[in-house]
């Protein structure tokens, strides 16, 4: 897993980068070490950058050594992950975290930072997820029962890819190549630097939440 390690004091990372390499993660850095806020990795020739290349970032982590309301001068790639919507681990401390509408998941802990970035990967975007709902009950909008029980659930795999898969009622009428491509569409204009979107239907069986036969 790809991890973009952020802080919001120098060094504050320094453990969390330690553990995450340790565990087998490929850690990227906005700022190299000692260097000043900005500019950054991604405007400079010093380091690796991050975001926006074929690699892509699977998961960030922003560690806050101390309660603050706003970011601060080293936390600027805690924005530039969000809008390509990738996970946000918060760890450190997460009172009065400006991003606590955007994260994911909390590492309540230095010792549970990895397990939460690995857990955070496998967790449904329900921000992505939202509009491309939106769109299949717009579409089956002459079966209203069928429509209020379709879901669509998207889950980031590792490189950037979009998973999506439309859950339907068994009964719902053969639209399925129409509806996938009218999800990948909706993911795809709400995220266009996913490296790839894939899109999968399954049709449930009537009150039993399986996938029928």
């Amino acid at each position: 897993m790809r991890v973009l390690v952020v802080e919001s004091d120098r060094h504050a990372a320094t453990n969390a980068v330690i553990d995450l390499q340790a565990a087998g993660h490929h850690v990227v850095r906005c700022h190299e070490q000692d260097l000043p806020a900005f500019p950054c990795n991604a405007l400079s020739d010093h380091g690796e950058r991050p975001i926006g290349t074929d690699a892509g970032v699977d998961v960030v982590v922003d560690y806050r050594s101390r309660p603050y309301p706003r970011p601060t001068a080293f936390e600027g790639g805690v924005s530039c992950a969000l809008r390509r919507h990738i996970p946000l681990v918060v760890a450190g401390t997460s009172a009065l975290s400006p991003y606590d509408q955007w994260t994911t998941a909390i590492a309540l802990t230095d010792d549970e930072i990895v397990a939460t970035c690995e857990r955070a990967l496998e967790m449904p975007l329900e921000r992505l997820a939202e509009p491309a709902r939106d769109e299949v009950r717009r579409r089956l909008r002459l079966q209203p029962k069928v429509a209020e029980a379709a879901d669509v659930v998207v889950h980031r795999s590792k490189g950037g890819q979009l998973d999506a898969i439309i859950r339907l009622p068994e009964q719902a009428a053969e639209m399925d190549d129409e509806l996938a491509v009218a999800v990948a569409g909706a993911l795809r204009a709400n995220d266009r630097f996913a490296s790839r979107v894939n899109v999968a239907v399954e049709r449930l069986c009537p009150n039993l939440g399986s996938r029928a036969p």
